[in-house]
């Protein structure tokens, strides 16, 4: 596609008024007089009680009125002459809900103006999304560990999330390391971090608001995710300067033992945050801003079979986190927000492991920061509209802990760090092979919204959207500049320990002493500073039609586009490029939603759509990589020092190793082999993930503070990403098997190494049992509950050989097997609540209860002669194979506990203070081994124990 060709695209998306219901939120309704009859023309006025902003909008004629608003509480008040003024207060409204609030006039008497009270319903009558609001009452009271407030996302319906250090709002597939399938977005803005590798962006606990977890079937306005929803809503300023001054406090003095290890793991954690808002033209200027500093000295602590890798490291991590938001009411039809945010963080290591070398940790520090800006129109009673764009940027610095003065990029670039990565039988020695690494995503997005209301056959809210974003990712991957040694080709060394005397100097370990052992080493030279460009565009409708007051139905589509996001330049033989031949323009998806309201407290909802996975950088950045950098596999030619000096001599440069493969010179004595990681193939087995989702099931609202809802949800999911381990194979049709990669004869192409794809021929299926209810904020206390029962089973790609699938079946254990999928967890429970108890006192918890959750699951061996990445290692010695994910981790249990005592200072002036413990009754929680020819399998490799933070929060 021709950039005069994108550009012309774009424009045409912004010449029409294309939009998505961005506000906030939504009240509507229905005003009527005495005698039950719909009033046209009545003036409906929402006025956020905190800010101060009106909102206007008049009743058509059949008596209903529609505001898009902020989220907060509002006051509503109907005029109309003749007729007695109504005023309705103690209307709350959160994120992403349509509030619908009827209400009656009288004509005018003694009484001119009438006030009634009455809570918000806890029914919605006009969506059939699932999913649930975390209020910023539960986002300021709840517990939450290191005020991590992303972690509190497990409590909503669909969530599952078991982590309260949690980054993201659903765990990552194991499939591959950038499948994903949720999007985050904070006040309208895309920020999902989707580089392959590290955290999501981090944003201070005293920033959010609240926000809204939409699990399954949410509407043609968002997209770019085959799961879950996250709109996150950041505080603004009120009418009344007010803020908040909060010290957080952690020590391994409150703590309990490290369950596996026996002692307490030493932890120093400070925190400090402040933020504060209010006015500068009241009810029309206001301002928020925060910030946030965390110092935090910590060990880990390695506990493997041998002994003398044993280590304990100390070191000191820290975030910075800070924003400012700007929010201006023009006119009460115009207003304008305007905010950014940046967050910094570092971490001098990782976590200690049962199971690998610490050698393979890394420090890491990453990044994010954004800016955005949105413009509020409402042009008329029927409609509105929305402009809104920014920029986003995340970004990592990653790098070994590990010294080696002749390091392969010595003399190109200075490295001195890092360390080969080396795969024994039963051990490795595996740092990231990018390090070190720097990556920096940047996202550019344009986005206008424009709402109407239309009455035919009924009311119709139609939403009509488009959206173009732009992305740049820089990426330096020094991928496989350390090498990797496959010492594979015999049982591990008993003196393991003495071949490695000084756990972070490589110049002292005994490299040769391995080459008896080493099938092959890895080497990557190249141009290492890749950059990738690509771009998104989305177009949508979604009409809620309003059939009768009872019936609703939610009808969209969406269309979704991606340029060059799959695949970009030619890597001979493999993927023969042709310009635009992986830009995917066909994604349509239909979605079709019910609700029908039985009565005022009972609604029957379903529906069925289609939702296509976004596109994350894996693919496109893999590809391209291929495309500058070699990754050369030297053979072992039984040299005595090949393991130290596998080329024999000088390290070649990318353009010396071109002459020297095996590919380009005709197997010439002596020639090369070139491997590749993650190529991507033809299109047809590049097409993006397509989720259906059907649900059915039902919300009641049983008094006026308590309400449940049971839902059955089914999802089909294809075309997943998956990772074939080595395509560069050809297999025996009597076995199902492949011939040993070993034997160059019997390669699809014998002149080259291992070549491992990315595919997206993964599947997987769905069956869920979902239930929920929340108890409102009332008589001094709320509670919320959720509880699922899930059956999850996918299958991973089928193996390849060459361009394409193996045409016959193959034995099990290398792809295509549909088994209960890594991370299947059957029930999941997950309850909260907030008491005031009195006198300033206040007790909040959290309960987590959860069945086992399937591991991913193998012997740990290349018995079958693979020289893949390791996805395929399940064939056992006596030729039976480990079946599929079967090792199943403990049950789990935690409770987390908060008490809170507020003193009043005087005036508006007040300090809380705080207790926290997580884990309240040590419930180790294990986490088990489960590759079986490793010394840790089946035992516990690392448990849960208690914590405790003390702090205090000052308000005014």
């Amino acid at each position: 596609m021709t950039v005069v060709r994108r550009c012309l695209v774009v424009l045409a998306m912004l010449a029409v008024p294309v939009a998505v219901c961005a506000q906030e939120a939504v009240l509507n309704g229905t005003v009527t007089d005495a005698t039950g009859g719909v009033l046209p023309g009545v003036t409906v006025t929402a006025t956020n009680e905190a800010t101060g902003n009106t909102f206007m909008a008049v009743t058509d004629e059949g008596g209903r009125y529609r505001i898009p608003v902020r989220t907060g509480a509002f006051r509503l008040v109907c005029e109309l002459a003749g007729f007695a003024t109504v005023s309705r207060t103690g209307v709350r409204v959160l994120v992403g809900q349509t509030v619908t609030i009827n209400l009656q006039m009288t004509v005018s008497g003694v009484a001119e103006t009438v006030t009634v009270t009455g809570e918000t319903p806890l029914v919605d009558t006009t969506t059939s999304a699932l999913g649930g609001n975390v209020d910023p009452t539960q986002v300021a009271e709840l517990p939450v560990s290191g005020r991590n407030f992303m972690a509190l996302a497990m409590m909503a319906p669909g969530a599952r999330t078991t982590d309260m250090n949690a980054t993201q709002p659903l765990p990552d597939r194991g499939r591959a390391d950038d499948v994903r399938e949720f999007q985050i977005n904070l006040d309208g803005q895309q920020v999902t971090r989707d580089i392959g590798t590290g955290t999501q962006p981090k944003y201070s606990q005293d920033m959010i608001a609240e926000f809204q977890y939409i699990a399954n079937r949410f509407d043609a306005t968002m997209g770019r995710s085959s799961g879950v929803q996250l709109n996150i809503i950041t505080k603004s300023g009120t009418n009344t300067f007010s803020g908040v001054g909060r010290l957080n406090y952690r020590s391994d003095r409150f703590n309990a033992e490290e369950p596996v290890l026996k002692r307490k793991l030493t932890i120093n954690n400070l925190q400090m945050s402040t933020a504060a808002g209010g006015p500068i033209i009241e009810n029309r200027l206001h301002y928020f801003g925060n910030f946030e500093y965390e110092r935090q000295p910590t060990e880990s602590v390695w506990n493997t079979p041998y002994p003398s890798f044993n280590i304990t490291l100390n070191g000191t991590s820290n975030q910075k986190k800070g924003g400012l938001r700007g929010d201006w009411q023009l006119s009460p039809n115009a207003r304008l927000m305007v905010k950014g945010s940046n967050t910094r963080t570092f971490r001098p290591f990782g976590a200690g492991s049962t199971s690998v070398h610490p050698a393979s940790t890394s420090r890491y520090q990453d990044f994010n920061n954004e800016f955005y800006t949105k413009y509020t129109h409402v042009l008329s009673n029927r409609a509105v509209n929305e402009l809104e764009g920014g920029r986003a940027v995340y970004g990592l610095d990653e790098g070994a802990l590990t010294s080696w003065s002749n390091h392969w990029l010595r003399d190109i670039d200075g490295t001195n760090t890092g360390s080969p990565r080396i795969r024994f039988r039963t051990f490795q020695i595996a740092p990231n092979r990018n390090l070190p690494r720097y990556q920096t995503q940047w996202y550019w997005s344009i986005k206008d919204n424009f709402t109407f209301s239309y009455e035919a056959k009924g009311r119709h809210d139609l939403r009509l959207g488009g959206e173009y974003l732009y992305r740049h990712q820089i990426q330096y991957n020094r991928l496989n500049a350390m090498g990797e040694i496959d010492a594979r080709g015999g049982p591990t060394p008993a003196n393991l320990e003495a071949l490695f005397p000084v756990w972070n100097n490589v110049d002292t370990w005994n490299l040769a002493a391995l080459s008896p052992i080493t099938r092959s080493y890895l080497i990557g030279v190249g141009n290492f500073a890749n950059h990738v460009y690509s771009g998104k565009v989305a177009a949508w409708a979604q009409d809620d039609w309003r059939i009768t007051d009872r019936l609703t139905l939610n009808l969209g589509v969406r269309w979704d586009a991606e340029l060059d996001a799959i695949g970009d330049g030619e890597f001979l033989p493999w993927a023969p490029y042709v310009p635009g031949q992986y830009d995917d323009w066909n994604n349509f998806q239909p979605r079709l939603g019910f609700a029908y309201s039985v009565n005022d407290r009972t609604v029957i909802r379903g529906g069925v759509g289609l939702y296509i996975a976004g596109a994350t950088s894996g693919d496109e950045t893999r590809a391209h990589s291929n495309t500058i950098q070699n990754i050369i596999r030297f053979t072992n030619d039984g040299r005595a020092d090949f393991a130290v000096n596998p080329a024999n001599g000088p390290l070649p440069t990318y353009e010396q190793s071109k002459a020297f493969f095996c590919h380009n010179n005709n197997n010439a004595p002596g020639c090369l082999l070139l491997d590749a990681i993650e190529v991507v193939v033809a299109p047809k087995y590049e097409q993006l993930g397509h989720n259906w989702q059907t649900s059915i099931g039902f919300q009641r609202q049983v008094a006026a503070d308590f309400g449940f809802e049971v839902d059955y949800i089914y999802a089909h999911s294809n075309n997943e990403k998956g990772i074939v381990d080595n395509a560069n194979l050809t297999f025996d049709p009597a076995t199902g098997a492949n011939y040993p990669f070993s034997n160059r004869a019997t390669r699809f192409l014998p002149n080259w190494g291992a070549v491992s794809l990315s595919v997206h021929t993964g599947a997987s299926r769905t069956h869920e049992l979902r239930s929920s209810f929340t108890k409102r904020f009332s008589h001094h206390w709320q509670a919320t509950g959720t509880y699922s029962m899930r059956w999850f089973k996918d299958m991973e790609p089928r193996p390849f050989s060459g361009f394409d699938e193996v045409s016959f079946p193959t034995v099990p254990d290398l792809g295509g097997e549909w088994a209960y999928g890594e991370g299947d967890q059957r029930h999941r429970a997950v309850f909260t609540g907030i008491w005031e108890v009195g006198k300033g006192f206040q007790v909040s918890g959290l309960m987590y209860v959860g069945s086992g959750i399937r591991l991913d699951t193998r012997y740990g061996d290349d018995l079958r002669d693979v020289q893949g990445e390791g996805g395929t290692e399940r064939l056992r010695p006596d030729g039976t194979i480990v079946p599929r994910n079967s090792v199943v981790s403990p049950a789990q249990n935690r409770t987390d506990l908060r008490l809170q005592q507020k003193l009043p200072l005087g005036g508006r002036l007040s300090v809380d203070l705080i207790a926290e413990v997580f884990n309240l009754f040590n419930q180790p929680n294990w986490s088990i081994g489960s590759t079986e020819n490793r010394a840790d399998y089946l035992e516990h490799t690392s448990g849960q124990y208690r914590t405790a933070q003390m702090g205090f929060r000052v308000r005014w």
